[in-house]
This record gives C-alpha cells, sequence and structure tokens, in this order.
C-alpha cells in the first residue's frame, strides 16, 4: 500500500461581479444564463489537494465539469463536495469550469467537438434534445443513480420517446424574498395579492424603510422578474405568446392581460433602489442581506449567497402575489441538470458516471442543497426553513407554471420588457413586443 497525493483541481471562470443565476433572459424560451455584468473574464483557480492510502482503481483522470451556476455558495457547494469525492475516488481529477454565457459557449464547443465530459445540460429546450439525439449526451435512461430524483422532475426531463439524457440535481423558483425581522418589527403580513403587496411597499417606504432592493442593469436579472411576475399576472402569458408564436395573424397585444401583466409590473419600481439599473448584481444581493431593504424579487438560486453574505440573516420567501388569492402561479422548474459527454472516452464517460451518481446521493444532494441554497431535485433532500412555507406549499399544490421552454428562442419580450422597467411606457412595450413576434415570423 502506498500514499497517493492527487489534486482536484477547481477552475472557475467567473466575470467580474458577475452572480448568474440559473434563469435567463426569457426562460419561457429555454434560456437559463442572467447574463453578464461584465465582458471581460478573470480566472480563479483553487487546488485542493487529498491524501489516500491505498492503489486506487486506477490510473489518474481528469474529467472537466462544465457549469453554469456562478453565485458564490455554488461554487462553493461544488468545491466541498468535490473534496469528498477526491477521497473516494482518489485516481479521478474534477476540473470544474463555470464561464458566463454558458449556453453560447457550450453551443460553440460542441459545434467544434470539444466537449465537456460533464455538464449541465438544459432538458426544457427543444435545442437540447436535438444535441441528444446528435449524440452529444449519454442515454442515462439505464443508469441506476437516476432512481434517486424526485420522481415528478425526473419525468419532467425525458425526451418524447422516455428517455433520459441529464440527471436533474436542482429546482428553482422565482419569488420574493423577505428579511423576517423587518416584517417582524414593521407588523407586516405575507402579502395574498399583488394590491396587498404594493400596499405593503407603501408601508414600508412612508415607515423609512426601503421596500425593495434590486439590479435590472442586465436584460437577464430583468428577465428573472418578468418570469416570475408573468406567472403570478398572466397565469397564461407564456401560452399566450406561444400561441402567437405559432399563429403569425395573432399578436402579444391582441390579449388584454398582456397589457395589465405590464400596467402591473412596473408599480414596483416605485419601491426599488434608485439605482436599480446602475448596480450591479451582487452588490444589490449584498445590500438586501445586511438589511438595506425588506425584499428582494430573486430566484431560489440565490438564498445561499444571502446567507453567505449575512448568516444571521432571518430570510423568508413567499410567492410573487397574483391579481387575486387562487389566481397567481409560481414560475418554478428543473434547474441544474447532468449530463455525461456522448463524445468522450469510455474512461471518460465511465469517470463522469461515478461524478454524478457520487452528487446525486441524498446525503451528498443534502449538504450541497444546505450550501447552494437551492431546493434539491434529489428525493428526500429537505430544504429550507420555516420562512420558506409559503413558498414551498403553493408548489407542493401544484400551482406552478414551468420554468421551461414554450416558443422559441426568436419570440423573446425581455429586451422590451427591460425597456419598460426603464421608462414605464405599457404602449411603447406592446408595440415593441408586436414588433418582435413580427419580425421572428417573417425571418422565421
Amino acid at each position: 500500500m502506498k500514499r497517493k497525493r492527487l489534486a482536484v483541481f477547481l477552475t472557475c471562470c467567473m466575470t467580474a461581479g458577475i452572480l448568474a443565476g440559473c434563469g435567463g433572459d426569457n426562460a419561457d424560451t429555454g434560456s437559463t444564463q442572467a447574463g453578464q455584468e461584465s465582458a471581460g473574464a478573470s480566472t480563479q483557480a483553487v487546488s485542493v489537494t487529498a491524501e489516500e492510502e491505498g492503489e486506487g482503481t486506477g490510473e489518474a483522470i481528469t474529467i472537466e465539469f462544465f457549469n453554469q451556476k456562478q453565485e458564490e455558495a455554488a461554487q462553493q457547494a461544488y468545491r466541498n463536495a468535490a473534496e469528498e469525492f477526491h477521497k473516494e475516488y482518489p485516481n479521478i481529477v474534477v476540473e470544474i469550469n463555470t464561464v458566463p454565457d454558458s449556453d453560447k459557449v457550450l453551443t460553440a464547443r460542441m459545434a467544434a467537438g470539444d466537449v465537456p465530459v460533464v455538464f449541465h445540460g438544459k432538458p426544457t429546450s427543444q435545442a437540447f434534445f436535438e444535441s441528444a439525439e446528435a449524440g452529444y449526451c449519454m442515454d442515462l435512461t439505464d443508469q441506476p443513480f437516476i432512481k434517486n430524483a424526485i420522481p415528478s422532475l425526473l419525468e419532467a426531463v425525458k425526451s418524447e420517446d422516455g428517455k433520459v439524457y441529464a440527471m436533474p440535481y436542482s429546482q428553482n423558483f422565482m419569488g420574493v424574498f423577505y428579511n423576517m425581522d423587518i416584517f417582524e418589527e414593521q407588523n407586516l403580513e405575507i402579502p395574498e395579492t399583488w394590491d396587498a403587496f404594493m400596499e405593503l411597499c407603501q408601508k414600508l417606504k412612508d415607515a423609512g424603510v426601503q421596500p425593495l432592493e434590486e439590479s435590472y442593469k442586465d436584460t437577464g436579472m430583468a428577465g428573472h422578474y418578468r418570469g416570475g411576475a408573468m406567472a403570478a399576472l398572466f397565469p397564461d402569458g407564456a401560452l399566450w405568446l406561444a400561441e402567437c408564436a405559432q399563429d403569425p395573424e395573432k399578436k402579444p397585444s391582441d390579449n388584454p392581460d398582456y397589457r395589465t401583466f405590464a400596467e402591473k409590473a412596473i408599480q414596483i419600481m416605485d419601491y426599488c433602489n434608485d439605482d436599480v439599473f446602475g448596480i450591479p448584481q451582487t452588490q444589490a444581493m449584498e445590500n438586501f442581506a445586511n438589511g438595506k431593504a425588506a425584499m428582494m424579487i430573486y430566484g431560489s438560486y440565490g438564498r445561499g449567497t444571502f446567507l453567505v453574505a449575512n448568516p444571521d440573516l432571518n430570510l423568508g420567501v413567499f410567492p410573487i402575489p397574483g391579481l387575486t388569492e387562487e389566481s397567481g402561479l409560481v414560475y418554478a422548474g428543473v434547474d441544474a441538470c447532468f449530463c455525461v459527454s456522448g463524445k468522450a472516452s469510455p474512461q471518460e464517460q465511465e469517470a463522469g458516471l461515478k461524478w454524478i451518481e457520487f452528487l446525486s446521493r441524498p446525503e451528498v444532494a443534502q449538504k450541497w442543497s444546505d450550501t447552494e441554497g437551492a431546493p434539491s431535485a434529489i428525493d428526500g433532500v429537505q430544504y429550507g426553513s420555516e420562512g420558506s412555507l409559503p413558498m414551498l406549499d403553493k408548489i407542493k399544490e401544484g400551482k406552478v407554471r414551468e420554468w421551461k421552454a414554450y416558443y422559441d428562442s426568436r419570440f423573446s419580450d425581455t429586451e422590451a420588457f427591460q425597456g419598460l422597467l426603464m421608462d414605464k411606457d405599457v404602449d411603447k412595450f406592446l408595440k415593441n413586443a408586436d414588433e418582435v413576434w413580427a419580425n421572428a415570423h417573417i425571418s422565421g
């Protein structure tokens, strides 16, 4: 028996000041990349060394784990998991590669024949299944570890013929994170309707408390809010826009509920921080975590980062309210999903499967969820605290609009929506959205 000393290299390619969540500039089109806050990227390499007794199970092999989870808490969660994995498999070197705009980067790498051994896949879009059928993803249907996934989420990622090309690992939702201590101090209750939500914001403002801390300088983050607000205020909005994408005779503004959604959605701008279009996403999250505002509308993937910024934060989350107590839906669905390259060598594929199997163990997934902050897609993993119950209860009731692709990405009102938040011109927004759909039909 001899002592082996191997390093697990965790390479995190990060954009300065960026926290890209799982959500995208328009999740209705299947995109789940939040967008860059800076065009330049820097690389941070962290080497973690572990000592193991024994010969190992073969020669050392390096596999790349390509993912989109740029939040600090997510990176820490993966680092922790990689350290534990290395203790069990000292002959496998996991290289964690996290990049901005991961969708575009991965597409370009696939086209160039440079496919990561393990990567985040997004089985919420038709493009993903086209790539899988072209041989870029291994068929995981017969892998024992897929049984660890929550059955309903496993069904959600299956192809039309029932195959599994991506292992679901976490869930996401858009909600209103709130400082429970501030709510208690101000004697506030969780609002059940949109109008009650706006009244609550006004009460906070009158009391000298900033109601909301947001960052909409990037289209992607505006898109996150757009998706959550549409599910709450216009529950069938994604379906309507998909209908318009199918029928060139229809345009978004034909439905009066689309106007109502826009009119209501801009109301929060009266209660946001003054620098909402200038402040980086990271700073906005830190400000909220440290008590500079009572609430922040964000995805579930931000919970871990809030608690990293302030471990003492008494954090809760509730659904974005609808027009009535019963009408609103939660924008939620599968987030991180793991794929193994169909182009990798047999040795690389074997190592990649071991990495996914390890991550999918309930005890490992529990630690990951506790650190990262998002609900797990692994059965049996517990999430959050009492302050999360209003959100979790609504999701359990099935009052959800799935975070997935409903129509082609050429049809996107996200840039128009960001403009709406800036100028509050509803007529201009409707006109711009109609033009996007019309132009997409012409180009298609």
